[in-house]
């Protein structure tokens, strides 16, 4: 039996959600910023010296390239670290919500937009399928599965 709408935001929302928690999102920005980092460092104090270190060998636009291109690998790193804020573990998923759990009584309700997006199911080769949107409410508190979505845009299915 095909799940509903609200069935999918609101798995896309828990994983979400779990994933925030983990510090998965995190880490991978981190990592990204450390490979562009050590490109930057390759680029600019490893391969751009020893090049300009051959002697008779006129290559000012190559050098000046590694130059330009290692400056935007740690321009890139830089950008990444700062947006690292962004996805802090830390932070709590989605809104605060005002008002108490139906379930266990705790004022804990977070909301956020979910959009859900998958393989269409015996096709992958079509690509990601969008499928519906909508606002999915949580709550927080340990142990608690209360959990609503409000469909804002349905799957066209």
């Amino acid at each position: 039996m095909p799940a509903t709408d609200e069935d999918l935001l609101i798995e896309d929302a828990v994983s979400q959600r779990k994933s925030h928690k983990r510090g998965y999102n995190l880490l991978a920005t981190l990592t990204l910023a450390a490979v562009f980092g050590a490109l930057g460092w390759f680029l600019l104090f490893w391969l751009r010296p020893l090049i300009k270190s051959i002697p008779l060998l006129p290559l000012g636009t190559v050098t000046t390239t590694l130059l330009v291109v290692g400056i935007a690998a740690f321009a890139a790193a830089g950008l990444l670290i700062a947006g690292s804020i962004v996805v802090n573990p830390w932070s709590k998923w989605g809104d605060r919500l005002p008002g108490a759990c139906p379930l266990c009584g705790q004022r804990n309700l977070r909301h956020e937009t979910v959009q859900h997006a998958g393989w269409e199911d015996g096709h992958p080769e079509a690509g990601i399928k969008k499928g519906p949107r909508g606002i999915v409410t949580l709550c927080e508190t340990p142990g608690c599965a209360y959990a609503t979505a409000k469909v804002t845009h349905p799957s066209t299915s």
